[in-house]
């Protein structure tokens, strides 16, 4: 494949392909002087792998699952963190297993457990990946109380900026003399601070449960 991207990217990038190609061709059991001489690379080479690409799209799936609940929840990026994966199929966990060192990798897991039909769920924050949950305990990764804080904070300013956008909506002189794209436009941001919203509280009640009573 190295050697193929170095045959594909020449007529682009001249010098550094030639010189990664010399030493890479030997290792690739191809023979020639130079890369500029050798056949451009022909989709006929490389054959569709539709269950590498499914497998491919299960891995990005659950990276970027555990990287929005990292963004969402301000853990460090730097920080390895425990995973949990819930209503997994047999497919699910054989991919966990086949593919543990790049979800650990690309993700900064320290660890992978599929949890059991029924097995309890600390509080955690969730990312759904097809019919499979990722979960991430919250217990030690976050300050409950300053997150519950925060989240408190930007509730209210999204819900304050819902406010003004359906008081616009109800008022019928702008959505009768807007231009019907500008009244479009409103209704979409409505619903979006809507699912905002609902997102950020359903955040929040993971972490209230991290408070102490």
């Amino acid at each position: 494949m190295l050697e193929a991207l170095q045959r594909a990217l020449h007529p682009l990038m001249p010098f550094i392909t030639e010189e990664i190609w010399q030493r890479v061709a030997p290792l690739a059991g191809v023979a020639g002087e130079s890369v500029m001489l050798q056949p451009y690379p022909a989709p006929a080479d490389f054959p569709s792998d539709e269950q590498a690409e499914r497998e491919i799209a299960w891995i990005q799936g659950v990276v970027l699952g555990v990287r929005q609940i990292r963004s969402q929840m301000n853990i460090n990026p730097a920080k390895r963190i425990p995973v949990l994966l819930q209503d997994a199929t047999a497919q699910d966990q054989a991919l966990s297993v086949r593919h543990r060192a790049w979800l650990e990798r690309l993700a900064g897991l320290a660890s992978v457990t599929v949890l059991g039909a029924g097995e309890p769920v600390p509080p955690s924050a969730p990312a759904p990946v097809g019919r499979l949950t990722v979960l991430v305990p919250l217990a030690g990764l976050i300050d409950a109380a300053a997150e519950a804080a925060r989240l408190e904070k930007l509730i209210a300013r999204e819900q304050e900026e819902l406010a003004r956008v359906r008081g616009r909506l109800a008022n019928d002189s702008f959505v009768r003399n807007a231009p019907s794209a500008v009244v479009s436009l409103e209704r979409e941001r409505a619903a979006e601070l809507q699912r905002t919203v609902a997102s950020l509280g359903v955040q929040l009640q993971s972490v209230r449960k991290l408070l102490p009573p």
